[in-house]
């Protein structure tokens, strides 16, 4: 009796297995936790810091420092905001600006550093990068990037990526952009914009978007990725989690009973259904139709 199993078969099984193991541990090991202790901070502040500039019409503008929420105001129509007498103290030496387009469709940040505050400060004229989204934050390789966001009006945007290159787009009377670049090659970018407005150059953006362009592996793993967790989420929501620990002994199963006992099963051994798992049993391409 040979119960040598194939190749493949060891490796799906085994791979699944190793799968389901990990979450099954991972779920035995969520706890459920409480809330922690709400704490209030109060800023005991000496002097008081004005800032004013512009971004795009309607966009949300936020200031933060060291992760800390100060204060928030809303551009006019025509992309001008301003924070007024906000109180800061001597230590306070940095912050930042996050701007965010009116539609939602994408954000850009630019943080700021200054001398240690010895009296009340006032900084004019912030020109906020333009927001910036994504249409997919993944492609194929090959395929085309859609990148759009808003900003001042009439301006002259430039996409920035990870690998050096750079295209220009103006915006329209909305401060509204979209560029679309073609043939992206495989790898991982890191994308940015910025602009000019009336011969002024929009702040250097903090952060980034990532853009993944997969070569057709990718796209397989990601597949079977999505079918795994399709079936891991669907199992769970009906209750029969540890029924998943069946899946990938299933084929094993099979093929141990197939094995055991030929003698019972010789009809359904040798047929077309049962091929992968006797690969000695070949048939002819076309006997699938003419019942060879």
């Amino acid at each position: 009796m040979n119960l040598k199993l194939p190749v493949s078969i060891l490796i799906i099984a085994i791979a699944l297995s190793a799968y389901l193991l990990s979450y099954i541990s991972a779920q035995a090991a969520t706890v459920t936790k409480t809330p922690a202790d709400v704490g209030v901070q109060a800023h005991v502040g000496e002097y008081f810091l004005n800032l004013s500039g512009f971004a795009s019409p309607f966009a949300s503008i936020v200031m933060t420092s060291n992760g800390t929420f100060y204060r928030s105001t809303t551009a006019d129509a025509n992309g001008f905001w301003s924070l007024t007498n906000i109180l800061v103290s001597k230590s306070f030496t940095s912050f930042c600006l996050q701007h965010i387009d009116f539609k939602n469709i994408g954000d850009s940040e630019a943080c700021f550093t200054i001398p240690p505050v010895v009296g009340n400060v006032t900084k004019k004229d912030i020109f906020l990068p333009p927001t910036i989204g994504l249409q997919r934050s993944q492609i194929q390789a090959g395929g085309s990037a859609v990148i759009f966001g808003y900003t001042m009006p009439f301006s002259k945007v430039t996409i920035h990526l990870s690998n050096g290159e750079s295209y220009d787009v103006t915006s329209d009377a909305a401060g509204y952009y979209e560029l679309t670049i073609k043939n992206m090659k495989a790898g991982t970018y890191q994308l940015f914009a910025t602009a000019v407005y009336n011969g002024q150059n929009s702040e250097a953006p903090s952060k980034t978007v990532t853009l993944t362009a997969l070569s057709w592996w990718q796209m397989l793993l990601n597949f079977i990725n999505d079918i795994i967790k399709w079936l891991r989420d669907t199992f769970s929501n009906l209750g029969l989690g540890p029924l998943l620990l069946l899946f990938p002994l299933i084929p094993l199963i099979i093929y141990l009973i197939l094995k055991i006992w030929p003698d019972a099963f010789t009809s359904i051994y040798d047929s077309r259904i049962f091929i992968f798992f006797n690969p000695k049993s070949k048939k002819l391409h076309h006997a699938w139709f003419m019942g060879y």
